[in-house]
């Protein structure tokens, strides 16, 4: 595209249009183009961002995930014998780490 239309508006209006673009993470010009209905959109869906307490908390999940793994292959290796209910009980509390995290931040989209 080689043209363009320059229009005024309040820092008001430009921060606004600013946060919109930014939330859909797409160009400000290709999201009016969009609203005026010049064009029609083939972008996928919009991934809405993720607060930072939430990456904290699927963070620390991943490195419980990480030490049942590390352990699981630890006794692989030197042939003992991992006693399965603990395995399963550590399993059992990442699962409902997971179900916290869910019910707590359903809405954050």
């Amino acid at each position: 595209m080689s043209r363009s239309i320059t229009f005024r508006v309040s820092q008001f209006e430009k921060d606004a249009l600013d946060d919109i673009a930014r939330q859909a993470r797409r160009p400000l010009a290709e999201l009016l183009r969009e609203a005026l209905g010049m064009v029609t959109s083939g972008h996928r869906t919009n991934v809405p961002m993720a607060p930072p307490e939430l990456m904290r908390a699927v963070a620390r999940l991943e490195a419980d995930m990480d030490e049942v793994m590390s352990t699981l292959r630890a006794t692989e290796a030197d042939g003992s014998y991992l006693d399965r209910l603990a395995i399963l009980s550590l399993l059992v509390a990442i699962d409902r780490k997971l179900g916290k995290l869910a019910h707590r931040h359903w809405s954050w989209r």
